[in-house]
């Protein structure tokens, strides 16, 4: 900083000895020290705020540890989901920073002074956080692993938890500083008041004092004269050894005195500068107007400006050199307030500039491409839709994903992949226009700006750029690889929404080109379909994961009864999923399940469906559950290719104690088939540790009867697409009837679905199928109001 000098020095002449002299300065003295007292209690309110704003500080902190807390849990979980490497660290980059932020809010606070309430709830969240730590660094170990499941099953059933528990003391720890800012306030502001009125009482005896210092006012002003002489000595020393450049010049504006730093910067000594103007030895220029002189001592001489703290000036001196300068000019003053010279102080802040604009630079831009990055790209997004809600003009939003940009980087390294985004960050430049702007904002993710484009503008310029991509062809070393670019295109306008809405939409938008097939452009117009099911899709994505952390699924269940011959067989009861949303209404497994797919979320689903299971079913009256046939639980064909899945079964139906021959599986056809290899071994080895298993929507597959020996299953469920017709259609009969008679034959039993009606069921028990499902014989209920029922009636009325 440059040294803080006065506003303006003033020059004043010896007082005289007079004794009226004499006690007009006593006067002058009680009025300052009055003043001195109202300033001393200004500083003393500004202490009180301080302590104030210290308390603020804490809750500031407190909120920062809360909010990093929750986005690192927020980022452990999507760490879990991601299947791209680059995303994933991308992703922990994120993690890492939002506990780097957790850590040094911490720090920062326990730096402060604390209360014991304080103390201790830090005490206890710091032993929390002890807790949680280790269990979330298992968690990133299961993912670094490729266990993302295992991690899954960890962060739910550890990890939130221990989260959570380091929240609830973070939320005490900021009702205590609530409760202590409000408690600091109120002291201050009482404070203060006794201090004021304590001035005031001050002021009042320093009047009745004023004539008994009157006496004293001639010997301190000899004193004064003596003591003056000294510090004018001590600030010409003061004023020598300073490291910043230091002028004096007079009323005239002619140089008095060169500190030996103004004298090494300008090139000019002391003697030879006396008397001169300062623009004789030296020009000050602004540095974004370098044509514009500032003659500073001129302007603050005569009055008419002043100059202090300024950060773009640039002083050109002899033999062409520059320097960039931070400068302070304060006027001397004489007794009668006119301008008796001037101070003129300069720091070379050269280097620090430099380093200034090099740190602006890499804040913007993407150290790889020299692009500008999300944060700036965001800042011009947010300027666009600005100018588009205030003035009506239109821009376009291209959102880029490479095509192919993992395989470069698996089959050639990061060096290549590097080199890759470097080339393509060239050529998209080449193809837009100067006002565009165009951003690297992930690791193969781009996006561009269209200024004052039009939707079909956009498109052409889209198309260029694909174009162009399906020409090019990358080759490092001797490997070629084709790279494309799916792009989504929208309009921004004033209706757009906000920064977070745009953004969005466009990156789904680019999602949809890259499902279709890749290398393609997809233009968001309203109402557009396809996006707005992929924005509900990723909506269910968060929902799932958080009614599987909090338990809002729902199970349901349906009766299987016994058909025909097999009346005497106790019935089953397939288990059914549901959600209950926050509003408390249900919400039905296709609302769900599709998104739970395409996301990879159904092995967790799976797991929830067989721990929730297990567990009601380990209530039940062993009585009641040797009187039952099996319950059905269905699996998808993700938790067939899971291996870690049946290790998670038999471990469930060890610690629930629940009979395994009571425990069905259903898969579907198509997805065993789809995955024959992983079915086959997990029906084995499933029936090997005592539980049955059942082939669900038998009939509708491509493969149906040529797989059905190789799978060891114990129940099929028959096609309900075949079963609701039997009554009217002879076809359809005659498929059940053969579909029953192969599986009887290979000693499986049936089970026929869709049955709606009196006449179906007829038809099934003539066929001799073993049992049936539908309305018709039961409908879907809560899973715990069937099983209170079981508990409250006899086993033979379910029959």
């Amino acid at each position: 900083m440059l040294p803080q000098l006065p506003h303006r020095i003033a020059i004043r002449n010896s007082p005289g000895y007079a004794l009226g002299l004499g006690f007009a300065a006593v006067l002058a003295l009680m009025l300052f020290l009055t003043a001195v007292g109202l300033v001393q209690l200004e500083a003393s309110q500004r202490r009180l705020e301080g302590i104030v704003g210290n308390q603020l500080a804490k809750v500031k902190l407190a909120t920062r540890m809360r909010t990093s807390a929750r986005e690192r849990t927020v980022g452990l979980q999507q760490l879990t989901i991601l299947r791209d490497p680059f995303e994933r660290d991308e992703q922990w980059m994120r993690y890492l920073s939002n506990a780097g932020e957790f850590i040094q809010a911490r720090e920062a606070l326990l730096a402060l002074p604390l209360t014991a309430d304080e103390e201790a709830v830090l005490k206890r969240q710091g032993q929390l956080t002890g807790i949680a730590v280790p269990i979330q660094e298992r968690v990133v170990k299961l993912i670094w692993a490729g266990r993302a499941l295992e991690a899954q099953r960890l962060l739910i059933a550890e990890a939130i938890p221990a989260q959570d528990r380091v929240l609830e003391q973070l939320s005490a720890l900021y009702q205590l500083q609530e409760q202590k800012t409000q408690q600091t306030v109120k002291q201050a502001t009482h404070d203060f008041r006794e201090a004021r009125l304590l001035v005031l009482l001050l002021a009042a005896v320093t009047v009745g004092l004023a004539l008994l210092v009157a006496v004293k006012v001639v010997r301190r002003t000899r004193r004064a004269d003596s003591a003056l002489r000294q510090e004018k000595e001590r600030a010409q020393v003061t004023l020598h050894s300073l490291s910043d450049a230091v002028i004096r010049v007079d009323a005239q504006g002619r140089i008095e005195y060169l500190n030996p730093v103004a004298v090494r910067l300008t090139g000019w000594t002391t003697d030879r500068a006396r008397g001169k103007h300062p623009g004789d030895i030296f020009n000050i220029v602004r540095e974004s107007v370098c044509d514009t002189r500032i003659d500073a001592v001129g302007h603050i001489l005569s009055g008419t400006a002043s100059t202090s703290g300024s950060v773009d000036f640039v002083i050109a001196v002899q033999e062409g050199a520059q320097y960039c300068i931070e400068l302070s000019a304060t006027p001397i003053h004489n007794d009668h307030d006119d301008v008796a010279g001037m101070v003129l102080v300069f720091r070379d802040v050269t280097e620090m500039r430099a380093l200034s604009r090099e740190l602006t630079y890499h804040a913007s831009h993407d150290p790889l491409t020299g692009l500008y990055n999300r944060r700036e790209f965001e800042r011009h997004l947010q300027a666009a839709l600005l100018d588009a809600r205030a003035n009506g003009v239109e821009y376009a939003l291209c959102y880029l994903d490479l095509d192919m940009f993992k395989v470069v980087n698996d089959t050639c390294g990061h060096v290549a992949g590097d080199e890759l985004l470097k080339q393509i960050s060239l050529m998209f430049r080449q193809r837009l226009r100067k006002d565009d702007v165009l951003a690297r904002v992930g690791g193969d993710e781009f996006a561009i700006l269209l200024r004052r484009c039009s939707l079909e503008r956009a498109e052409e310029i889209s198309g260029q750029i694909s174009n162009a991509m399906k020409d090019y062809r990358f080759v490092w070393e001797d490997k070629t690889v084709d790279v494309g670019v799916s792009i989504g295109v929208m309009r921004v306008a004033a209706d757009s929404g906000d920064l977070k809405d745009v953004f969005r939409i466009a990156d789904v938008a680019c999602r949809v080109a890259k499902e279709a097939g890749r290398n393609r452009i997809h233009l968001f117009r309203p109402n557009d379909l396809t996006v707005a099911r992929r924005e509900r899709e990723i909506d269910w994505v968060q929902r799932i994961g958080r009614a599987v952390s909090e338990n809002q699924f729902v199970l349901y269940g349906q009766w299987i009864r016994p058909l025909g011959r097999a009346h005497k067989k106790p019935s089953h009861c397939e288990v059914l999923l549901h959600l209950r949303d926050e509003s408390g209404q249900v919400v039905m497994p296709t609302a769900f399940l599709p998104a739970a797919e395409r996301y990879h979320l159904m092995p967790v689903i799976d797991r929830w469906v067989v721990r929730a299971t297990l567990a009601t079913l380990r209530d039940l009256p062993a009585a009641v559950l040797r009187r039952l046939g099996c319950f059905n639980i269905n699996l998808s064909g993700q938790s067939l290719c899971d291996p870690e899945f049946l290790t998670y079964v038999l471990e469930e139906l060890k610690t629930s104690g629940v009979a395994p021959e009571q425990i069905c599986f259903e898969v579907t056809e198509t997805e065993a088939v789809t995955n024959l290899s992983s079915a086959v071994q997990l029906i084995t080895r499933i029936k090997e540790a005592g539980c049955r298993f059942a082939l669900d929507d038998f009939g509708s597959g491509m493969s149906s009867f040529a797989y059905l020996k190789n799978m060891p299953v114990d129940y099929l469920k028959i096609d309900g697409s075949f079963v609701s017709n039997i009554a009217e259609d002879q076809t359809d009969l005659a498929m059940v009837s053969s579909i029953n008679q192969v599986a009887h034959i290979m000693g499986i039993e049936t089970i026929a679905e869709y049955v709606e009606s009196d006449a179906i069921r007829a038809a099934l028990e003539t066929l001799g199928v073993d049992y049936g499902q539908g309305f018709a014989l039961a409908r879907p209920a809560p899973l715990d109001e069937l099983l209170q029922e079981l508990r409250t009636t006899r086993i033979r009325k379910l029959r």
